[in-house]
């Protein structure tokens, strides 16, 4: 047997000093690698050694040891696992192959010493003939060690639990207290009750972490492979998660290689250690995960009440929506004692926001097995969270959960499949496929799935209804054009909207735009931003020249979902028909028909002439304003005067003959134009 002291395992000066301190409550020293067998000719002063690996069980999967969680505190310290009844149930069963002569484990009685009690353990009352599955019970009771571990740990050292050939060497150093790597063992610790009880005690000494800090919970620490430094095996960085992991690393301070995992229940290399690798394929194989009940999730049989066990406190699971959360990656719910239930001290209500005790990192855990990071505390408390009230999961399982996208503004409630956005302390229904994605253009794709009860929390604010969107509640025939904000413009045909490039619609619940803003009407000619543009084919045209009247301004949020054609009309707005042939100037409300091509030209000033088609129904409506029109052509505005063209400009023609000698052979056509377009004309001076 490989064993060595606090001093020499822990590898520093440290150590060394707080040996000297603490050796009256330390009952003795442990085994760093397994034993082989011992003889009943074994010396008093010398405890067996071997430097091989001891048969274990084959069948455990050791891919799934992890050096720096080897067994939970939940597990370690759990002294309700068996009683003496079951303990010698257990004994019987693994140590039927007694050799005949021997005193097997099974059989093995002695007469026990009374032990004080002290602030590690209860003390023990000494009685006459008490069998090894006695004072297993009593040791594990009165320490508050489990008494599989102490079985385990039995095993390991001596292989007393399945030994069909024990010396008296074997109970002498039973749990391999008081021997060191380098010294014969101490005899003041001979015995196996001595043994038993001073290795649990021991085990609350490491757990206190008042004389013991070299491998401290919640710190990494180099950990050797072996305890022969000359061998040059050297070591690596293990996370210590919890204190019953850092107790075994005290009792036995080498970590197995990767060549002592991969040899399952054989022997790895030269640099391979066996102790702490054999304690957990002890343990698995006879009394399953080193973790507990599958991530501890326990309940009784007699009451529906399910917890979440985290550094031993018991922590209510309230909703069907929590419990998928912690089952998608710790397992299934287990059914425990009521006894053991009463002595899990009860904490908070379970909560969904986990905390990385290696790093501090506050994490948002969700039913499909992930975890995903909260950037800030004040995303913690937005979403209901406390920074104070998180579960502390071990590590390993806190690893289980796949890492995602970090938490974000975009939420849902785990009872329906609505998505939110969060906006200054309010939620916002994402009510449309356009929405969701205009949104996760910026924000990403992943939703936090929050309790209900927290997303009720939040405002109902206008819900999204996508930048561009043609909306309509039930009711009402009014149309609208939705930004991604809370503005509405006023959409007056659907003409418009499809020159603009707006198709997406959608027909929403009465009172649903209630609490929108109607910042509008959309128009032809639109303003966005320091950009003025004109309606068509699709999209904008961008407008650099000068019209008639004022574009209608339109709000960021749904010049958005606007497209902006690479045409620029650099003159006036020329509008064309789809597949005609007839030419408007249009203003912000009216189109006025260019009759020829030499008008377009004057009225283009020499600027390329870029005409936007127009349909046919969009045409129709707008209103019909004066005609550009051609040359010395005549026209009447209401009455009986009689106008020629003369340019933009128009002149009255006063007389019949003049008139006659402007028309020149032929008929004199005049057109009747509504007296209200007169004022469109500037009138130079009359022709006599």
């Amino acid at each position: 047997m490989s064993s060595t002291s606090r001093a020499s395992r822990a590898g520093a000066a440290a150590a060394l000093t707080v040996f000297a301190l603490v050796l009256a409550l330390i009952p003795g020293m442990a085994s760093a690698a397994e034993p082989t067998d011992v003889s009943a000719a074994t010396t008093a002063a010398t405890a067996p050694v071997a430097a091989t690996a001891s048969p274990v069980p084959a069948a455990v999967d050791m891919s799934t040891f992890n050096p720096g969680n080897i067994i939970s505190d939940e597990v370690f310290f759990d002294r309700t696992t068996m009683g003496e009844i079951d303990i010698q149930a257990f004994l019987n069963a693994r140590g039927e192959r007694c050799s005949s002569g021997h005193t097997c484990l099974r059989n093995y009685r002695m007469n026990t010493v009374t032990k004080a009690a002290d602030s590690y353990c209860t003390g023990y009352s000494g009685a006459a003939n008490e069998s090894a599955a006695r004072i297993i019970a009593k040791v594990a009771a009165s320490c508050n060690i489990n008494p599989q571990v102490l079985l385990v740990t039995l095993q390991k050292e001596q292989r007393l639990v399945t030994r069909g050939d024990p010396g008296s060497g074997h109970y002498q150093f039973a749990m391999g207290q008081g021997c060191p790597d380098t010294a014969a063992c101490d005899s003041r610790y001979y015995g196996f009750q001595n043994q038993v009880y001073g290795a649990a005690r021991q085990f609350q000494i490491y757990a206190e972490g008042r004389y013991f800090t070299w491998y401290a919970p919640g710190r990494t620490w180099n950990i050797l492979y072996h305890p022969n430094s000359s061998l040059g095996c050297g070591s690596s960085p293990v996370y210590i998660a919890n204190k019953a992991t850092s107790g075994l690393y005290y009792y036995t301070p080498y970590q197995p290689n990767r060549a002592a995992l991969a040899a399952g229940s054989g022997e790895g290399d030269r640099c391979s250690s066996y102790g702490n690798r054999n304690f957990f394929r002890f343990f698995t194989d006879w009394f399953g995960s080193t973790q507990g009940a599958q991530g501890n999730l326990v309940r009784t049989a007699s009451a529906p009440q399910i917890y979440v066990v985290v550094n031993g406190v018991r922590r209510h699971v309230q909703s069907q929506e929590d419990l998928s959360v912690l089952t998608a990656r710790l397992g299934p719910v287990a059914v425990i004692s009521d006894g053991r239930m009463a002595q899990l001290p009860r904490g908070a209500a379970m909560t969904r926001l986990a905390r990385d005790a290696r790093d501090g990192r506050m994490y948002l855990l969700q039913a499909d097995g992930t975890k995903h990071h909260f950037t800030s505390a004040s995303l913690v408390t937005r979403y209901g969270f406390a920074m104070d009230n998180y579960l502390d999961l071990p590590a390993a399982q806190l690893d289980a959960y796949s890492s995602g996208a970090a938490v974000g503004d975009l939420f849902r409630a785990d009872d329906g499949p609505e998505v939110f956005k969060y906006d200054a302390g309010s939620r916002r229904h994402i009510y449309s496929q356009i929405a969701w994605d205009q949104e996760r253009r910026t924000l990403g794709d992943y939703v936090a799935v929050l309790p209900r009860t927290t997303v009720n929390t939040f405002r109902t604010a206008a819900p999204l209804l996508g930048a561009g969107v043609l909306v309509k509640e039930t009711s009402s025939p009014a149309v609208y054009v939705a930004g991604y904000g809370d503005e509405l413009m006023h959409l007056p045909s659907w003409a418009l909207a499809s020159e603009a490039g707006l198709s997406a619609r959608a027909v929403v619940p009465d009172t649903t735009l209630r609490s929108h803003r109607v910042v509008g009407t959309l128009a032809p000619m639109l303003r966005c931003g320091d950009r003025t543009g004109v309606v068509g084919e699709g999209g904008l045209n961008r407008v650099t020249g000068a019209f008639s009247g004022s574009p209608a301004t339109v709000p960021a949020s749904i010049c958005s979902a606007l497209t902006w054609s690479s045409k620029v009309v650099e003159g006036p707005v020329f509008i064309g028909t789809n597949g005609g042939s007839r030419i408007y100037t249009a203003s912000t409300t009216t189109l006025r028909h260019v009759r020829d091509a030499d008008v377009q030209r004057r009225l283009a000033d020499g600027k390329p002439i870029r005409v936007v088609s127009w349909s046919p129904d969009m045409i129709a409506t707008m209103a019909a304003g004066a005609p550009h029109l051609s040359d010395g052509s005549f026209a009447q505005f209401g009455d009986a005067r009689v106008f020629v063209a003369d340019g933009a400009a128009i002149r009255h023609v006063r007389s019949l003959e003049t008139l006659r000698s402007l028309a020149g052979p032929g008929p004199i056509v005049v057109e009747q134009l509504p007296a209200a377009f007169l004022g469109s004309y500037a009138e130079k001076a009359a022709i006599d």
